[in-house]
């Protein structure tokens, strides 16, 4: 039988003692894996002896004998199993940082898993009590996360609410790595873009009360400023935009109800300025968490800001859907069809002389008025996609600050061995009397790095995909 024998790099036979390791048999090869780069005196896993004479009795079968000061390595089993040996030479640390779980095709591969899980279980840097303190603090973490769980509904439509649901998720992932003793430049990354969230959220708050007077300025300019322009942008569409022929009463009817709405709003901006003012350090004390949570709180300014907007939005997408679905069973009147409720399907129907023409005339009305409503609808929902556009940078920015990859890009212009690849084998030339093969982890290329080690945050789990956002304009229903 064949048999492998993995050693890491530095591995010292100059002092005698006990081989920390495992063994492991398949069916046409075996495997004795040395765990450790020097030699004990007392060993509870031990799979061999480093000394100056072979005691067979002493280390019994299924053992490898090294002579002290030397490589030579012997096998210790029946020589109805003996064969070849293959000395196999590896980097212990690059191993024990890397999963290669991926690697179980194939016996060579299934080596490869058996000694990158059996290194990275050793890899255990807690004490019992740090366990036990992390056990707790996981305990309230995700109690924590229930509770947002519960309130999904309230703060979906919050930033910094949904912010915050996302970093004690990650919080408890963290945590839960720690109980379990596992470090990988993940949870190293995500310290350092932790760090680096707070000095930007520092400078930013700095910045925020050296130019708190221009800001509140500015945003106070902005907000009456596009709220002006949003006045005369009803004017234009009360009147015949782009030459369209409207319904007057309808056109003027849908006008002075969104500029009821308008003209509420730029009193409640004016109110709140002295508020604004007022509370502006109170607004800039997330900041002490991070840059990402102050961005957080932008995001809500903008959509509080723009919340008009919506509301007129909502209006136009309801009355614009309410006329699709009249249209659309009406439509069925002229073809002898109509919809049944109780078996969810169209069916066929006889409509009386009276139906026939209240029907008509419904659907007459309604086509008439659509292109009116399409006009307002159109408008409006532009606006809604561009707030939902702003809200997507702020969403993508936030994940960004919270997770700098900045760590992962200096370990990888550095080439450590904690961020590699699948194993890469090449041959030792020598005289020894076994055969003897190199083994590195292949390095990965920067964004198969960024990829695999970045710790990416999730926000909230309902936000439309761009094919469902279509659907639901051309539908009528709200984005």
């Amino acid at each position: 039988m064949n048999t492998l024998i993995f050693i890491p790099n530095g591995f010292s036979t100059e002092e005698s003692g006990f081989i920390e390791g495992f063994y492991k048999a398949h069916s046409n090869f075996e495997v004795y894996y040395i765990t450790k780069t020097r030699v004990f005196s007392t060993c509870k896993n031990h799979i061999g002896y480093v000394g100056k004479i072979l005691n067979g009795d002493f280390l019994g079968k299924k053992t490898i004998f090294i002579q002290q000061g030397t490589k030579n390595i012997q096998v210790n089993h029946d020589s109805k199993t003996a064969g070849s040996v293959t000395e196999v030479y590896y980097d212990i640390e690059a191993f024990k940082m890397n999963n290669l779980s991926c690697c179980k095709d194939g016996d060579s591969g299934v080596v490869f898993n058996d000694l990158s899980e059996k290194l990275a279980d050793s890899l255990q840097r807690t004490n019992g009590n740090k366990r036990w303190l992390y056990h707790w603090w996981l305990i309230l973490v995700n109690l924590l996360i229930k509770i947002f769980s519960k309130l999904r509904s309230v703060i979906k439509n919050c930033a910094i609410l949904t912010h915050i649901e996302s970093n004690i998720k990650t919080t408890s992932w963290f945590l839960s790595s720690l109980e379990q003793g596992k470090y990988t430049p993940t949870h190293f990354n995500l310290c350092f873009a932790k760090l680096i969230d707070l000095a930007l959220g520092l400078i930013f708050f700095y910045l925020g009360l050296k130019f708190k007077c221009e800001i509140i300025s500015q945003f106070h300019f902005i907000s009456q400023d596009f709220v002006t322009h949003l006045r005369e942008l009803l004017i234009y569409l009360m009147g015949s935009p782009i030459g369209l022929k409207l319904n007057y009463a309808f056109n003027h009817s849908l006008g002075k109800f969104f500029f009821y709405h308008i003209n509420l709003w730029r009193v409640f901006l004016q109110a709140m300025q002295p508020l604004l003012e007022a509370n502006f350090t109170v607004l800039l004390l997330p900041a002490f968490l991070g840059l990402s949570y102050q961005v957080a709180v932008v995001c809500d300014i903008t959509s509080l800001a723009t919340f008009h907007i919506y509301c007129i939005y909502v209006y136009a997408a309801r009355l614009y859907s309410l006329q699709i679905k009249g249209l659309t069973t009406l439509s069925r009147l002229f073809i002898g069809r109509k919809y049944n409720p109780l078996r969810n399907r169209v069916d066929s129907c006889d409509y009386s002389s009276t139906q026939l023409f209240i029907g008509t005339l419904g659907f007459t009305i309604l086509l008439f008025l659509l292109p009116t409503t399409l006009m307002y609808y159109t408008v409006f929902v532009a606006f809604r996609l561009a707030t939902l556009g702003v809200h997507t940078v702020f969403n993508k920015l936030k994940n960004w600050v919270s997770n700098i990859p900045l760590y992962i890009f200096v370990i990888w212009v550095f080439r450590s061995s904690s961020i590699a690849g699948a194993p890469h084998l090449s041959w030792i030339p020598g005289t020894g009397e076994n055969a003897q093969i190199k083994v590195q982890l292949a390095p990965l290329s920067l964004g198969e790095s960024l990829h695999r080690f970045s710790h990416t945050v999730k926000y909230y789990e309902g936000v439309l995909s761009l094919g469902t956002i279509v659907t639901h304009v051309f539908s009528g229903q709200r984005v």
